[in-house]
């Protein structure tokens, strides 16, 4: 049978008022206090207020028990608020500037915020607090800075928060600080279940190390805010890059990534204690990959776990092998972590699975053989528990939550979100196990540093100073390097003892260098012989590139082009009337730029000059860009009777709402050949053609030079064709493999209405490209012009080969000239001069291979 599980998105959290200490660090920041609590205020400071609009708490709730939204917690508003505008400003003579800016509610039981725009130079900070004073977050610095310039903060209890940030006057550069959204939480869920067996129980004794790795998450969609459960998963590199897995259902969408908030160790110390804290969190994650296929996102949080959240980073199995027994660790209804246990090994659900809401209205539907079922002897997941991991008799993870009815639950199988779909943005092995050596990899926790360092070039100019980068993991605390011969020195203030040295090399020639780091687990070397190379000439040169390179001018969008070889680089471009461009570092981006548009395919030359210090190279390459002429169909490449050549797909896209046949099969009537390659799509890189079809209607067309597949439409203009509207054109042939060895394409014997036109659409099966003819055959006769002063152009189109009788008689059937020409595909056109003649009207008879064709001429 097929079961019809409820579905219920797992998101909602618990949020405790709780009056703290005068500091909490509850997100990665440093101690310390705001600077307006350091200084003696002459007179009272009015702090310019926010007070978000009310939310109707018991509407929400009404709405919430009405239509089942178990997983709500906290409505959002969006907002744009420079802080440094719209706050109050304080000048501290000598030490900074000071803006403060407050945000009230009516409602909520805890404020969350967001800020869209987060850059702080060295020095600055920001700090949460209370009107009094009793609870404060913060400091939150240039450290807490990322790629994408933006922080979410853990939720604050409460009704009110004040954010206050201070700048140095020595500062860089000036921060920015802006508020882009605040949640209000209108739930105070304190929910509780006897199913529920706390992590800290007897059941969880063999589990103090590994449920670490376990973490309540929350996180919104821009509207409302939301919880799930996840966890921290190691990698092939055991590096402690913090992967973070979850349920798609929860995160499928970088906009919420962006917004996660992971509460680390949030769990009750004994089994009986009611004492969880959220004060251990990590703010920020960017979208890796995910799939709905087995319900999977894997994460990447924007800050490392520190030492003191004890992380564990889980092992997984990735075999597929059915676990003997199982253990889930996750967050109910958002409340401290808790244990599940099976007993018994755990069954491949052979059914698909409606995931349904409580309206009846199905979300969506996942496949049979996807996901692990497990029914629990101890404890019980609930909403709050989806994404949590399900661990095998090995402690290693072989899938994440996606639903169920307690007391069964359903897993998405760790084995199909590993490499079930190709493109990496949808599977775990490309950034589990980049390299493909296993899959099968325990967990790691408390060690000793992995020495590592990284330099950005190993080619230097001597006695100019060469930067080391300290990249190893496990938080070490002390560094010690070596090097080897010893005609170096240190600068710029650093030493042996330096987490980031400063060296400049004074011979030429190769230098080993070993860096010791150490931590109070112990200590890691690691050795890099003949690491760096000094010499006068650098040797400059643009990586991954050949110096006669061919590239795609769709591709021509921020398309990069990176050097390598020194340190400061200039870029120069040929075309530049083609191109635009764009400089960061060593990258120059290439953009086809609007005068491109409508062009042919062109070269272009691309140069680079680097520098470092007193030395000096350069580097170019030759770029063959290529722009299909025909690849959008209003440039549509027109086709005449006979052969038809000089043509090619490569480079050729997709177009927004072009057509395409049905993909039932590659020997079915007006079908193509669906996908098997699970990366590719049925219509890939298409090309357009048109033709007006011949007197006598009837038409072959056959395609040779590539796996490719063709279409044939009719429509009343080119704007029908591409509405996205089936009902306003017509598909009337469709063909991909001709036979079963043959996979290039033939339309037979296909009746058109004479004299119109027609559109031939050509694309690769599964991606494939090439040069491609095409032969548009007919048993006609054209005549061009006609009416005509005295030459007129023939073409005679005919299946097959064969000598042509071409006649010319006047109305009363005097023959008046006579020849012969061969035809074939390839030459099928000439021409007849009855410039000697009368004006007047003329028969022309053409017969060839037993068949004969007629039209009358008219000279003028």
């Amino acid at each position: 049978m097929k079961l019809l599980f409820k579905f219920r998105l797992i998101i909602c959290l618990t949020f405790e008022i709780v009056i703290s200490s005068l500091v909490a660090n509850a997100q990665l920041s440093e101690k310390g206090l705001p600077e307006s609590f350091r200084i003696e205020q002459k007179r009272a400071i009015v702090i310019p207020t926010l007070i978000l609009d009310s939310v109707d708490v018991q509407k929400m709730l009404e709405e919430d028990k009405k239509f089942r939204i178990d997983n709500r917690y906290g409505v959002v508003r969006p907002y744009s608020i420079d802080l440094k505008k719209a706050g109050t400003q304080t000048v501290d003579p000598g030490k900074g500037t000071i803006w403060q800016f407050k945000i009230e509610s009516k409602d909520a039981y805890s404020l969350g915020i967001f800020f869209k725009t987060y850059y702080l130079p060295k020095g600055a900070s920001v700090f949460i607090y209370d009107s009094s004073h009793t609870l404060i977050r913060g400091a939150f610095t240039q450290k807490n800075n990322n790629d994408n310039n933006q922080l979410p903060i853990a939720e604050f209890p409460g009704k009110n928060l004040i954010i206050e940030y201070f700048e140095p006057p020595s500062a860089e550069f000036a921060g920015e600080l802006v508020l882009g959204s605040v949640s209000q939480a209108y739930s105070n869920f304190d929910s509780s279940a006897t199913t529920r067996i706390g992590i800290n129980c007897l059941q969880g004794d063999n589990w103090k190390v590994e449920k670490t790795c376990v973490c309540l998450m929350t996180f919104n969609d821009s509207r409302y805010s939301y919880f799930c459960s996840g966890v921290l998963i190691n990698n092939t590199k055991e590096d402690e890059t913090p992967y973070f897995l979850t349920a798609n259902h929860c995160i499928s969408t970088e906009s919420e990534a962006n917004t996660l908030v992971t509460y680390f160790n949030y769990e009750n110390s004994t089994c009986s204690s009611n004492d969880a804290s959220k004060n251990q969190s990590l703010a920020g994650a960017t979208f890796k990959s995910g799939s709905s296929y087995s319900d999977f996102s894997l994460l990447l949080l924007k800050e490392y776990p520190p030492t003191e959240y004890n992380p564990f980073y889980a092992g997984w199995d990735a075999t597929g092998n059915a676990p003997s027994s199982e253990v889930g660790i996750h967050h109910p209804q958002g409340t401290p972590k808790c244990i599940a246990i099976d007993l018994n090994p755990a069954t491949n659900y052979p059914y698909s699975v409606q995931w349904k809401d409580n309206n009846g209205a199905v979300i969506s539907t996942t496949l049979a053989n996807t996901h692990w079922q497990v029914q629990f002897d101890q404890g019980a997941t609930e909403e709050g528990s989806s994404g949590s991991p399900l661990f095998d008799q090995n402690k290693r993870i072989v899938g994440q939550l996606h639903g169920g009815t307690n007391p069964k639950a359903l897993y998405g199988k760790l084995s199909l979100s590993w490499n079930y779909n190709a493109s990496f943005d949808k599977q775990l092995a490309h950034w589990l196990d980049p390299d493909n050596t296993t899959k099968i990899l325990d967990g790691t926790g408390k060690l000793a540093p992995i020495a590592n360092f990284h330099v950005q070039m190993q080619q230097v100019c001597g006695n100019n100073p060469v930067l080391f980068s300290d990249e190893s993991t496990h938080n070490p605390t002390a560094w010690l390097w070596k090097i080897s011969p010893s005609s170096y020195r240190y600068t710029n203030g650093t030493d042996s003892t330096s987490q980031n040295p400063q060296i400049s090399f004074l011979k030429d020639g190769y230098y080993s260098i070993t860096l010791f780091a150490s931590n109070k687990f112990g200590t890691n070397e690691m050795i890099q012989k003949n690491y760096i190379q000094v010499k006068s000439k650098l040797d400059v040169k643009f990586l991954q590139a050949q110096r006669d390179s061919v590239v795609c001018g769709c591709n021509l969008n921020s398309f990069p082009l990176v050097a390598t070889g020194a340190f400061l680089y200039d870029f120069k471009v040929g075309q530049a009337e083609m191109i635009d461009t764009k400089v960061s570092s060593d990258t120059l981006f290439m953009t086809l730029s609007s005068s491109a548009n409508g062009a042919s395919s062109f070269d272009t030359w691309v140069k680079v000059t680097g520098t470092f210090g007193a030395c000096t190279a350069s580097d170019s390459i030759l770029l063959h860009v290529i722009i299909q002429p025909n690849d959008n169909i209003a440039h549509a490449a027109r086709l005449s009777l006979g052969r038809n050549t000089g043509f090619s797909n490569q480079c050729a896209t997709v177009q927004k709402n072009e057509p395409f046949p049905s993909s039932s099969g590659c020997d079915v009537v007006n079908n193509w050949c669906p996908d098997t390659t699970g990366s590719k799509n049925v219509l890939n890189n298409s090309i357009w053609f048109t033709f007006i079809s011949p007197s006598s209607g009837w038409v072959t067309i056959s395609t040779s030079g590539f796996d490719d597949q063709i279409a044939l439409y009719q429509a009343s203009s080119i704007n029908s064709l591409m509405s996205g509207y089936s009902n306003q054109y017509q598909m009337l042939a469709a063909n991909d493999n001709r036979t079963s060895s043959d996979k290039t394409a033939l339309i037979e014997n296909l009746k058109l209405e004479p004299e119109k036109q027609y559109w031939l659409q050509v694309d690769g099966n599964n991606g494939a490209y090439g040069d491609l003819e095409i032969d548009l055959l007919s048993n006609s006769l054209e005549v061009y012009p006609n009416p005509s002063s005295g030459i007129f152009n023939i073409i005679v189109s005919n299946p097959v080969e064969g000598s042509a009788e071409v006649s010319i008689f006047d109305l009363n059937g005097r023959k008046l000239l006579s020849k012969l020409e061969n035809v074939s595909i390839n030459s099928n056109k000439f021409t007849i001069d009855l410039s000697s003649l009368r004006k007047g009207i003329y028969l022309l008879n053409v017969r060839m291979n037993g068949s004969n064709l007629s039209k009358k001429l008219v000279l003028f």
